[in-house]
């Protein structure tokens, strides 16, 4: 079996299938110095050092160069941090040189993992992150994800969640660092859209093909806008439903102009409700596929509950989604072919809604 294989054959163990494959075509249709700037703390190269080089190796199997980042937080020894970063790589089997951040474009380009040493200034990462138009960066740590108190922390808001995680949240004195790197990096220092991932060694590739991840995302938060179906670039929004669901939008639904529509800035995810007696039937929840994986369902889903009391919907009962409502509904009823789902709705009113919602006509072709 070729590695590239045994690699794809791991990557479908941690997650579903078409999740390692979906993000794997995506990570490829980039250039190569796009796909992912990975920085490798100090003390993960101490102590887990062939684990990371073993990861990295997985990646490099696949066609994929990363661009590797060493010294930000211990600037004093980056320098040999990156020559111990590239002889694990060689030894791996992975071709790798410490390179200058004018050179990691070319590097990344050719199949070479370029390791950047740093001087401990966040203003040159962010300038390399800028140059390169790198769309991911992860922070490689041995405590990996967030857990204030015990408790995964698995989405991180910059915009308004960092304060009082540095105020005492309950995270160590790296993850402060992190935070406060990833905050100034994202709502500062780099021009394009960039998210920010925390995770641990053996972590990585969970992190990197799963829409879940296995480590704690920051991320600036998505602009959402309220505005009435008639109002918005209705091309748009059926391309955005065609993708999500995989059928043509019939051309009668999107005639509905007194629909209420939750669309985020870029058409990434919309959330489409139409008003009722019982309260707000959710018709379409749609995020785009790699914007599942920035949790832009949980923001889409959020707005929709600071506007709506009461809210009721059906989704296949195979369609994957179906254990996140499950998860943010009140309650459920389970059909052969939907599941409906009510949220603030009075009990008495429940089988009405049942019945409404089980009697709407299928809007794809």
């Amino acid at each position: 079996m070729e590695p590239a294989e045994v690699v794809l054959r791991f990557l479908e163990s941690v997650g579903r299938a078409d999740e390692a494959q979906f993000y794997l075509r995506l990570f490829r249709a980039e250039a190569q110095e796009r796909f992912a700037a990975i920085h490798i703390d100090a003390n993960v190269l101490r102590h887990a050092g062939e684990a990371v080089a073993l990861e990295l190796s997985f990646l490099a199997s696949l066609g994929l160069a990363p661009v590797l980042v060493v010294g930000l937080f211990a600037p004093s020894d980056a320098p040999d941090q990156a020559r111990a970063l590239e002889r694990r790589l060689i030894a791996a089997g992975v071709t790798a040189d410490v390179s200058p951040d004018a050179g990691a474009a070319e590097m990344a380009r050719n199949g070479v993992l370029p390791i950047v040493a740093l001087d401990g200034r966040v203003e040159r990462l962010g300038g390399l992150l800028a140059s390169l138009v790198t769309r991911k960066l992860i922070f490689v740590t041995r405590a990996g994800a967030f857990r204030p108190r015990g408790a995964l922390l698995p989405i991180v808001n910059l915009t308004t969640d960092t304060d009082a995680l540095l105020a005492g949240g309950g995270i160590s004195r790296k993850q402060e660092l992190v935070l406060s790197t990833a905050r100034r990096l994202v709502l500062e220092l780099v021009p394009h859209r960039l998210t920010v991932s925390v995770t641990a060694p053996l972590d990585l590739l969970r992190e990197l093909f799963t829409v879940k991840g296995a480590g704690t995302f920051l991320r600036r938060g998505a602009v959402i806008a309220r505005h009435r179906l008639a109002d918005v670039d209705l091309a748009r929004i059926a391309s955005l439903l065609e993708a999500s669901f995989g059928h043509s939008v019939r051309p009668t639904f999107l005639e509905t102009p007194d629909a209420d529509v939750f669309l985020e800035e870029s058409y990434r995810g919309t959330a489409i409700l139409m008003p009722t007696s019982l309260g707000a039937y959710l018709s379409k929840f749609a995020v785009d596929r790699e914007a599942q994986g920035e949790w832009l369902g949980r923001d889409l889903w959020e707005a929709v509950s600071a506007a709506y009391p009461t809210v009721f919907w059906r989704a296949r009962a195979a369609n994957p989604i179906v254990a996140w409502y499950a998860q943010i509904a009140d309650g459920m009823m389970r059909f052969p072919e939907w599941h409906v789902f009510w949220k603030g709705l009075p009990a008495e009113r429940v089988p009405e809604a049942i019945a409404f919602a089980r009697a709407q006509p299928v809007d794809f072709l």
